[in-house]
């Protein structure tokens, strides 16, 4: 995803599929981290994400959270930014999340978003 700036842009959305079988079974699970690659980064230090039940960002699981981008050891163009939660989550209607991310200043493009989660039970 390419260009992203420093508001929140529902265009953007990243749409999370939690993997729950069926598909239409409602998530819970142990989230323990989400790792943003970002690269292209120009002027960006930090990245903040929101993750929500709904594809507007309108109903948060995690509230918006920020965390420094650490850029590579040899280009400061490409870089990473962690969020450790080892939170429970759950959402009722089904196995996704929506997850939105804004730079503090400049941009940059997002290479992936990952999240490490195992079950609760």
């Amino acid at each position: 995803m390419t260009g992203i700036t420093n508001s929140f842009n529902v265009e953007k959305m990243i749409q999370m599929d939690m993997g729950m079988y069926p598909e239409t079974a409602p998530y819970r699970g142990y989230v323990s981290l989400i790792v943003a690659q970002v690269s292209n980064i120009s002027d960006a230090t930090t990245i903040t994400i929101r993750v929500c039940r709904d594809q507007l960002g309108d109903q948060c699981i995690v509230t918006d959270t920020t965390s420094s981008i650490f850029t590579g050891l040899t280009t400061a163009t490409k870089g990473s930014a962690c969020w450790a939660l080892n939170a429970f989550a759950g959402v009722e209607e089904n196995d996704q999340l929506f997850c939105f991310i804004k730079s503090n200043n400049g941009s940059f493009d997002l290479d992936y978003l990952e999240i490490t989660w195992g079950d609760n039970k």
